[in-house]
């Protein structure tokens, strides 16, 4: 099916916003936990492009450890007829191939920020966290 919604393309994600601040060092023996979530904008730009844009923000606790956000976007070409014939069309987009691998380049730049920092790596899940 996504062969007919979402039409062949040589698009990929672009930045567009990343946060890392560090705000303390952890003390000796504390825990830290780490829980990503994730959350997914679907837009409608033309009649032929869907933008969806992903946000992964890591929830670290304790919070005065540091903060890590980042965004990207990816403008999707679709069929515009078989795009509206979705029961769905913002869940379809949220699940379709393209978020899933922008989602893996979030998880690699999470990653790639964290590597050097006091509670690094943070390795992330490259799928949606709920």
């Amino acid at each position: 099916m996504e062969e007919k919604v979402i039409k062949p393309h040589l698009v990929k994600p672009l930045l567009e916003k990343v946060v890392f601040e560090k705000l303390q060092n952890p003390q000796n023996g504390v825990m830290v936990n780490i829980k990503p979530e994730d959350s997914i904008d679907v837009k409608k730009v033309s009649e032929e492009f869907v933008r969806a844009t992903a946000t992964r923000t890591l929830q670290v606790i304790p919070a005065s450890l540091l903060k890590v956000t980042v965004s990207m976007s990816i403008d999707i070409p679709v069929d515009s007829i078989e795009f509206s014939r979705l029961p769905d069309p913002k869940d379809y987009i949220k699940n379709s191939q393209p978020v899933r691998i922008m989602l893996g380049y979030i998880s690699n730049i999470i990653t790639e920020l964290t590597l050097n920092s006091t509670v690094g790596p943070i390795v992330t899940p490259p799928n949606i966290q709920e």
